[in-house]
């Protein structure tokens, strides 16, 4: 084994790059580009200099492919935090403004209400019989926020 170490050429840095880069393919989700653009420019480095010894072509690779990470972390952190639909996974936003038949009485400011298929836990500063149109003016964690529908 050490042998291979020892022989270590560009082009060995090269098709590690490949093989990454085929596991990236396969849904590594991002993880392995660092360490794929590390084991591309340590590919380049070895091909400039050729007699690098491979202790330190690997410890290269293990800095290299650190720092790659990290600055592609950095990079994209915030790439899949932009949408064109904020609301989309919730729910609750998406139902303010909208009216709806109250389902329960309520007790206390608090009651039931169905949407869709969906019991949804509704709050108000006022007690609504079942049967009431209420309108959904906004949220507290996964309670509807409701006030009765006007004319």
């Amino acid at each position: 084994m050490i042998e291979f170490f020892e022989a270590m050429q560009f082009w060995h840095w090269i098709i590690l790059a490949i093989v990454l880069i085929a596991g990236e393919a396969l849904g590594a989700a991002g993880f392995l580009l660092g360490a794929v653009m590390a084991a591309f420019e340590l590919a380049l480095i070895a091909y400039i200099w050729p007699d690098m010894s491979w202790q330190k072509q690997i410890s290269l690779f293990a800095v290299l492919a650190l720092l790659c990470s990290v600055w592609f972390w950095y990079r994209f952190k915030s790439f899949n935090q932009e949408t064109d639909h904020p609301k989309l996974n919730n729910l609750a936003a998406q139902l303010i403004g909208h009216e709806f038949a109250l389902t329960q009485q309520m007790t206390g400011g608090q009651g039931k209400m169905q949407v869709g298929d969906t019991l949804w836990r509704v709050e108000s500063d006022t007690n609504f019989s079942a049967g009431t149109q209420v309108k959904v003016t906004g949220s507290r964690e996964m309670v509807l926020l409701i006030v009765k529908a006007g004319p």
